[in-house]
């Protein structure tokens, strides 16, 4: 898709962003080239801001201008245009990012600014609180109960014992069977 050039229709102002998705509403086709060139400039620069490259920029200006179009008829003149466009935006923003981290992805954002946000302090003590209490259970539990957890859990296929899998999940099964009997005799206040 071509940017318009910026003294076009692109530096409208927002009474004529008002006018044009309103006239687009009430089904005039004739507003649907404007509202494109008003539409796209803005959804590209704040897309590409937001997400860090162009790409994927281009990618969440696209898809936001699909939904505005698809869903133009929900529009309600009565609201302010451009925070309705920029939520949408907003939100395919957030949709790229979900899909970035499913792909591990990181591209030219910090993971940091990915990732979950820093626990609390009272989350922070809760978590530590749950981890002793998990390891005063592991402390109760045979061995090989504790290897095969670990396994299970963290551990890399070719690193399992050299038995068929169904006899490592039954394994699995068990230990979580006696690891869940151990919490109950320690932690379960029911």
């Amino acid at each position: 898709m071509d940017t318009p050039h910026p003294s076009g229709p692109a530096r409208s102002s927002h009474p004529e962003l008002q006018s044009l998705l309103t006239r687009l509403a009430s089904g005039e086709r004739a507003a649907f080239h404007p509202v494109f060139q008003t539409l796209w400039p803005l959804l590209r620069r704040f897309t590409t801001r937001l997400l860090g490259n162009e790409a994927d920029g281009d990618d969440a200006a696209q898809q936001a201008l699909l939904k505005i179009f698809a869903r133009v008829r929900e529009y309600d003149p009565a609201r302010p245009a451009r925070p309705w466009v920029m939520t949408i935006a907003h939100n395919e923003c957030r949709t790229v990012r979900k899909q970035r981290l499913r792909r591990r992805e990181v591209g030219s954002e910090p993971a940091a600014q990915l990732a979950e946000p820093r626990p609390s302090p009272e989350q922070a003590l809760i978590l530590r609180n749950l981890e002793a209490a998990l390891a005063d259970v592991f402390a109760e539990l045979r061995p090989e109960d504790v290897h095969t957890l670990a396994l299970a859990v963290a551990g890399e296929p070719g690193e399992r014992p050299s038995v068929p899998a169904a006899t490592f999940r039954k394994r699995v099964e068990r230990a979580l069977d006696r690891l869940r009997l151990a919490w109950r005799a320690k932690h379960d206040a029911l």
